[in-house]
């Protein structure tokens, strides 16, 4: 079963998923057969396994719509994501990330199409598993901190916009080492990454400034039925000789049909607009309970304040929208931000996107 969520903290083994509260049922293969090597086997959002070899290849692909105000309507296929996972042995994990992306971008109002297609290793690492309790990492990887960026690839969460936050407060990727794993205190898991950037940034976008060193880690401690968790995260980071110091809460609770997760993070240092404060509250309701009619769909609503130090930006930003997975593979969302303030960083408007998992 393909890791697409392979960046979660201390799982050892994970699978495709929706975001938490919305996980699909498995479908019935599309398309097995016999081969010397093993079962051949194609399941739709969980890729293509091929026999004994270890070897599961699949993926996702993303159509965005934004309308943002006092700005032209885009639609755009924005990439193209192939996950490839390879356990040759036991102990033994690799996995790949790889993202074709700018693909096409249309303008209906100027009737203006473009293509400017490139090539990005998001992910690229091979796992050793010891145990539950001990795993290493060594590669190209998401950094682990807070909850929105262990997996932020637009399958796997909630919005079809992220919160401000992510864009300003630490670099997504570490190319690096990391151990991960998962103790057992009393009956409730405590889940663990102690991790560094050893090796200068890997694949990156030009207009990207990456750190050149960096080092944290990241506790989180939950619920055995995983209702409820609470986590940590520290992080320090260089650049151009000067160090930036980060430090993040987050949290998450189910109430029945209600999901509320939160994350907060405050960074101070030398390095220049990287001083912030932020918070982020989200709901997420399932209205499935109320009539069978609309089992999967859910209203998502999040509010976010924003502060960078030093510049009077900050803002009170509110994202509302919609959620709908009609198929384990498939997922819709539209959703609308408002804010007080608008700024460089903060931008009004409807953002509507279809993912499809393949």
């Amino acid at each position: 079963m393909l890791l697409a969520a392979v960046g979660l903290a201390g799982t050892a083994r994970a699978q495709f998923a929706a975001p938490v509260g919305a996980a699909p049922d498995a479908e019935p293969p599309v398309f097995s057969a016999s081969s010397p090597v093993g079962e051949l086997v194609y399941q739709s959002g969980r890729g293509f396994r091929f026999g004994d070899t270890g070897l599961t290849i699949g993926g996702f692909t993303t159509i965005e719509i934004d309308d943002e105000e006092h700005g032209n309507a885009t639609v755009e296929l924005d990439s193209v994501n192939f996950l490839i996972l390879y356990e040759p042995i036991a102990p033994l994990r690799f996995f790949a990330e790889i993202e074709v992306g700018g693909l096409a971008v249309w303008e209906p109002e100027r009737d203006d199409f473009d293509s400017d297609a490139d090539f990005v290793v998001e992910r690229l690492y091979g796992d050793w598993s010891h145990s539950d309790a001990l795993n290493l990492r060594i590669g190209k990887f998401q950094t682990p901190v807070g909850r929105w960026n262990l997996v932020p690839a637009e399958p796997f969460v909630w919005t079809a916009v992220e919160p401000v936050q992510l864009d300003l407060g630490f670099d997504e990727h570490q190319t690096g080492v990391a151990a991960f794993g998962t103790f057992y205190p009393g009956d409730n898991p405590l889940r663990y990454w102690i991790y560094g950037q050893v090796v200068d940034a890997f694949d990156v976008d030009s207009e990207d400034e990456p750190a050149d060193r960096s080092g944290g880690g990241r506790l989180e401690y939950g619920s055995a039925l995983g209702d409820w968790s609470v986590g940590g995260s520290l992080l320090a980071f260089e650049r151009k000789g000067e160090w930036q110091y980060l430090a993040g809460l987050d949290a998450q609770l189910e109430l029945g049909p209600l999901l509320l997760q939160s994350e907060a993070i405050f960074s101070e240092g030398g390095i220049p607009d990287r001083d912030l404060w932020s918070v982020y509250v989200q709901g997420v309701y399932d209205l499935g309970v109320h009539h069978r009619l609309l089992h999967r769909l859910h209203v998502v609503v999040r509010f976010e304040h924003f502060d960078p130090d030093g510049r009077p930006e900050d803002a009170n930003v509110w994202d509302v929208g919609l959620y709908w997975m009609p198929r384990p593979w498939l997922n819709f969302k539209a959703g609308y931000r408002f804010s007080d303030r608008v700024t460089d960083d903060v931008i009004e408007g409807v953002t509507a996107s279809i993912s499809v998992l393949f």
